[in-house]
């Protein structure tokens, strides 16, 4: 395979792995597991230093160079900001923490004061 084609190859991988990584973190849907996204820019990360190796014109050391800089940035960004998973504060069937916020008048409102009666609780994520 010709250093060119692996280039554009890598270059597909790249853009196609930080196309659905940007529009899950858009919907706020990133999985738990990413080891997908991980393997996708490692593969475009080593495709694009195959292209190299095989040897590109300006064209195919442009697109090489971008799926490497992609695929290595991301890489080093996941190794550097590894979370430890979080324990929920709050969980279906667990109590609720009590709290105080404002109300739609302004008012505070006390979580406390809903005490022994069934009540639906929902928040509301504004996305301006």
């Amino acid at each position: 395979m010709s250093g060119n084609l692996l280039a554009w190859l890598a270059l597909a991988v790249a853009l196609a792995a930080l196309t659905e990584f940007a529009r899950r973190v858009r919907a706020v849907a990133m999985p738990q597991r990413r080891t997908p996204f991980d393997l996708a820019f490692a593969a475009a990360l080593g495709l694009g230093l195959a292209a190299f190796a095989r040897g590109t014109d300006l064209v195919g050391s442009v697109a090489a160079g971008v799926a490497c800089l992609s695929g290595g940035v991301f890489l080093a960004m996941r190794l550097q900001s590894a979370q430890a998973p979080n324990r929920p504060a709050v969980a279906v069937g667990h109590p609720i923490l009590g709290f105080t916020a404002p109300d739609e008048h302004g008012q505070p409102f006390a979580l406390d004061s809903l005490h022994g009666r069934p009540f639906l609780l929902k928040f509301f994520r504004g996305h301006w």
